[in-house]
């Protein structure tokens, strides 16, 4: 791997680090506080965050069917390495902790589609591959925004019988603003709505905007840089699911269901990103440890500025 690789994982990932730099000196100089820190966290969880989920699904570009084996492929790999993470704490390392075991869960598959990936793959392959890029967030946004939330939920529900779990389950699925949204954006496409009214258009977009900026600058007021070491040890686990797992699954399922090579390509980096800043807002709002989500979102936005070049290598690209 050459240097030039590695200066530009850095280049890559330097506009986020900057806004987690600026989080961290504003919780430090007193500027942010706790307080500040949950109640921004609440606002992410409760109107922000739905309202980018809910554009994003609403404004899902058609033509999927005639990719049915590179939808299946990305189902699949999310799928497997949602159910890996899990198995793999719950009985190997044998964690009792039903939050650490949910949030280990929605971690495995929450890699920054758009914010990391998207520059990266203009980067690497062009801007002529952000065609690729947009068929695999059409299919990876919707099912990672689903499929995160909804691993945690199930995993937190209570299991007294089976018609509790079902109903409890059900119910903290039904109260998470961050399920519901994608599900209302998706329900209007199927139902045949072709707009947005424009005004509602442009203010979520404008709602929507503040998502990652903000996420990032609370992500930084939540990190104890200080303590780096002990966080890498406490999320090791999580961050080779994250940052290995499942882009390795992902790219074993492209190549099982014959995807062309340069989707695949641009298909893997983009889910070899780092966590995305949305599982902290996720993770303050159903109850998990939020602070841990911190150091996950942190340490795997870092440590991708090698992976990233790793992986490029590793594709050939």
């Amino acid at each position: 791997m050459s240097f030039s690789q590695l200066l530009r994982g850095f280049i890559l990932i330097s506009p986020l680090a900057i806004l987690l730099t600026a989080g961290n000196i504003l919780s430090v100089k007193g500027f942010i506080t706790k307080a500040d820190i949950a109640a921004i966290s609440k606002f992410l969880f409760w109107i922000i965050s739905p309202a980018l989920l809910f554009r994003n699904a609403f404004h899902i570009e058609g033509g999927l069917a005639g990719h049915l084996p590179f939808v299946c492929a990305i189902v699949a790999a999310a799928l497997a390495t949602a159910v890996l993470a899990y198995m793999i704490e719950r009985f190997i390392f044998c964690e009792r902790t039903a939050r650490k075991v949910a949030l280990t869960t929605a971690a495995s598959v929450r890699p920054n589609t758009i914010y990391v990936g998207l520059p990266i793959v203009e980067s690497v392959f062009g801007s002529s591959a952000v065609v690729l890029l947009s068929l695999y967030a059409a299919v990876a946004i919707p099912l990672y925004n689903l499929l995160s939330p909804l691993t945690s939920e199930i995993v937190l529900a209570r299991r007294d019988s089976l018609k509790i779990f079902l109903k409890n389950t059900c119910i903290r699925i039904a109260k998470n603003p961050m399920v519901v949204a994608p599900l209302c954006g998706m329900f209007l496409v199927f139902a045949g709505l072709k707009h947005l009214p424009d005004g509602l258009d442009k203010a979520l977009y404008m709602v929507s905007n503040a998502a990652t900026g903000m996420s990032l600058l609370v992500l930084g007021a939540s990190i104890d840089i200080k303590n780096a070491r002990g966080a890498i040890l406490s999320c090791w686990r999580e961050i080779i699911t994250r940052l290995f797992v499942h882009p390795g699954i992902l790219y074993f399922c492209l190549t099982v269901a014959g995807v062309d090579l340069s989707l695949k390509n641009v298909s893997v980096l983009v889910t070899a990103t780092p966590t995305a800043a949305t599982l902290f807002v996720l993770a303050r709002g159903i109850g998990l440890d939020g602070d841990h989500a911190a150091e996950l979102t942190v340490i795997t936005m870092l440590l991708s500025a090698v992976t990233i070049p790793v992986w490029i290598v590793l594709l050939g690209v």
